[in-house]
């Protein structure tokens, strides 16, 4: 069973940057109409926020501020998409027969905001970055418990998503750019609110948010369950 304690956690996307605006969207479940401009990053220098994607820039300053202020022993990033509109420039580009951007080639793996972030933050650890479709933040989990099994006492959990280009919006749902960060710690840590997976059972519905913003929305609602699922296995969990 997986089980964790939730220490910290934090939540950046264009228009909600406060407690406020997140607790509006917990309880009306919407987006905001218009959002002016990206979140402020100010951990972030800005020739590298420049060059950086949306998704990335909110993952990075999330992981930035978390690590200035806890003690974290392993980092996780967690990305569906990971750099997709980047790789997709990059395809389009070769596809017209245009030089390429240096810049883009250097930023278009999928552990860019992992290690900008370890690189910026000077942060000697354990990073890993995971892709696992629908079931990312599960597979996420998994990870951060193995990571806490192992003897790690902090480990830092941060999920994002950027823009999905146009040419992939007809096959993947359509969510605002958001990054959520969370610090977890072992189980039996009476700090934290306490999390236990109850168990898993098929679904054949996708889910109406993706796994990282269930979460979320349940941690901010005081929710004392959670479902989390990916269109084919739903994972319940329950708040200890």
């Amino acid at each position: 069973m997986l089980s964790f304690s939730l220490l910290d956690a934090q939540a950046l996307s264009p228009g909600l940057e406060h407690a406020t605006g997140w607790q509006q969207w917990a309880t009306q479940a919407e987006w905001p109409a218009a959002p002016q401009s990206v979140p402020a990053t100010p951990l972030i220098p800005m020739m590298m926020a420049r060059r950086l994607s949306i998704g990335a820039r909110l993952a990075v300053q999330l992981g930035l501020d978390m690590l200035a202020r806890h003690p974290v022993d392993s980092a996780i990033f967690v990305s569906r998409h990971g750099e997709l509109a980047r790789s997709m420039t990059l395809l389009q580009g070769l596809a017209a027969a245009k030089p390429l951007s240096p810049t883009d080639f250097s930023m278009s793996v999928h552990n860019t905001a992992a290690g900008l972030c370890s690189i910026q933050g000077k942060a000697a650890l354990p990073i890993s970055s995971i892709s696992a479709g629908e079931g990312s933040l599960m597979a996420g989990l998994a990870e951060a418990a193995a990571n806490l099994h192992a003897g790690y006492r902090r480990v830092l959990l941060v999920l994002f998503e950027g823009e999905i280009p146009q040419f992939h919006q007809s096959w993947l749902p359509q969510t605002p750019p958001y990054g959520v960060a969370l610090l977890l710690g072992p189980a039996q840590e009476a700090a934290g609110e306490r999390w236990d997976c109850e168990g898993q059972c098929d679904a054949s519905q996708p889910p109406a948010l993706a796994q990282p913003l269930a979460f979320w929305r349940a941690h901010l609602l005081g929710q004392q369950t959670c479902v989390l699922g990916d269109g084919r296995r739903e994972w319940s969990w329950r708040r200890g």
